[in-house]
């Protein structure tokens, strides 16, 4: 007989182990592989990236972004964290999904979801020591921490307007069927 909690248990299950597994494997690609700068640079002019971005100058691990310098690596430096916030927070959420499905309370989901996106960051970072010209760094921990939290007030946020919306809307249906 088929069991439709039990099997949207296990196929939320195999999707948090497919983006686990991603993570890892893009984790484990050297920078020469994932770099987007050649592309960049072939498809925007110099003076047309620098113009795109806001006049700031940011450090970060003991390295300096400026567009003035190097339009192409600020892009891709924005880009690889913005990436860090999505998957991390596709992590967070995948993850707050299962720990629903089996029951668990909201504030702990969140809570055990923000420890997985922390275990899974350290051990991303961890990995990224043997994984040629990358460089882990404490700070991406936090990056990821942050997309993983922004990722699970959003979540939240909507499922409890959801309620809220749904419940006025019985509300006003009950109210007018006794009519």
């Amino acid at each position: 007989m088929f069991d439709k909690k039990r099997w949207g248990r296990r196929v939320s299950l195999v999707l948090l182990c497919c983006v686990v597994v991603a993570i890892f494997k893009l984790s484990s690609q050297p920078y020469s592989v994932q770099t987007i700068q050649p592309l960049l640079s072939k498809t925007l002019s110099f003076e047309k990236a620098e113009r795109m971005l806001p006049g700031v100058d940011i450090r970060y691990d003991g390295k300096e972004y400026r567009r003035d310098v190097n339009p192409y690596g600020m892009i891709e430096f924005l880009f690889r964290k913005g990436a860090h916030l999505f998957v991390y927070g596709v992590l967070a959420a995948v993850t707050a999904l299962v720990l629903r499905l089996f029951r668990l309370r909201p504030a702990a989901a969140v809570a055990l979801s923000l420890l997985a996106v922390a275990f899974v960051a350290m051990l991303d970072e961890w990995n990224q020591r043997y994984t040629p010209a990358r460089t882990p760094t404490y700070q991406d921990v936090l990056v990821d921490l942050a997309g993983g939290a922004l990722s699970l007030a959003l979540c939240f946020g909507i499922s409890a307007l959801y309620r809220r919306f749904a419940s006025a809307r019985r509300r006003d249906t009950a109210e007018s069927g006794r009519r």
